[in-house]
């Protein structure tokens, strides 16, 4: 088991968390997927229909922005087909993401009561609907704070991406304003008696607990995640080249693929694995980011030098 609450630095940071995903990663991203797996699979297959339909409207030239009277008149033709579907999806994009946020303040919360991975999917998905009202208000909550920090954070951004000097530094911003909604989730969902706002209160503390060795490990990490993810994209780009598909010139070059074609097949395994793998690789930056929380709590609260003090007392 790794020890959560322990006061690091920001080798650590990353230590700890490689470390971790050694240990537990296959029992993580198993009942990862077994949780979240379904929903995934719905929300991929609603964005390829929508993915299509864009395809086919960029066809009949509707996208142009001299045909906008057109594409009004398209769309409100299909109306009954397009606004039931679009609230479906946006419901279901919202479903998924509430999932996928939540899965790890919770693993991580049966990661402390069990002391260790010894828990299975069901007890994850148990804990996800036992709390979904809870995190519903979260998300309104979050809405609500969002709108002037994000104000505020856009202006910040934008004066750095003045200065060459200051463009890499924006990561650092992300990374605050990142492990600031997380370290609040994992407060609100680790405690059933804390508002939204007392944890989120309670994050901007611990954010500048370590102010530079923890948000400069997070930015960093982030920043590793997009160079994955481009990785992963450029090779899927290698591979379409070969296969002789213009993904360049057609972004959506899938439209014109024949459906039952074996290019057809692989580009879409492809496309469908960057799904999972963006997911996938969120979910690992989010295992950090927990990592750096347990960190900076035990370091504001001495929770397992306490915890230590009781067991020799009780001994």
């Amino acid at each position: 088991m790794l020890q959560l609450y322990k006061s690091r630095d920001f080798a650590l940071f990353f230590k700890d968390t490689f470390a971790f995903i050694k240990m537990h990663g296959k029992h993580f991203f198993k009942n990862y997927l077994l949780v979240n797996g379904l929903f995934l699979l719905v929300l991929i297959v609603m964005s390829f229909i929508l993915y299509m339909e864009v395809a086919e409207l960029q066809a009949l030239g509707l996208l142009d922005e001299r045909n906008q009277r057109e594409f009004i008149r398209y769309l409100g033709d299909n109306s009954n087909i397009y606004v039931p579907y679009g609230i479906l999806y946006i419901l279901i994009s919202a479903f998924v993401g509430i999932l996928n946020y939540a899965y790890i303040p919770l693993y991580f919360k049966l990661y402390e009561k069990h002391k260790g991975a010894n828990f299975t999917n069901k007890e994850i998905s148990k804990e996800l609907f036992a709390n979904f009202g809870r995190l519903i208000k979260f998300l309104l909550v979050t809405i609500l704070i969002s709108i002037p920090l994000m104000i505020a954070a856009a202006i910040v951004m934008g004066i750095m991406a003045i200065t060459f000097i200051g463009i890499p530094f924006i990561v650092f911003v992300v990374g605050l304003i990142s492990l600031f909604y997380h370290s609040a989730l994992m407060e609100y969902m680790k405690y059933d008696d804390k508002s939204v706002f007392d944890c989120y209160g309670y994050s901007l503390q611990l954010c500048f607990q370590q102010f530079f060795p923890s948000i400069g490990a997070v930015g960093i990490f982030i920043l590793m995640i997009i160079i994955f993810q481009y990785v992963y994209s450029f090779l899927q780009g290698i591979v379409l080249y070969f296969l002789g598909v213009p993904f360049i010139e057609n972004p959506m070059f899938l439209s014109d693929l024949d459906k039952t074609s074996l290019v057809f097949i692989i580009a879409f395994a492809l496309q469908t694995g960057m799904y999972l793998f963006n997911f996938l690789t969120s979910a690992t930056l989010q295992i950090h980011q927990a990592v750096v929380y347990y960190s900076l709590k035990e370091d504001r609260e001495n929770i397992h030098t306490q915890d230590t003090i009781d067991d020799i007392g009780r001994n």
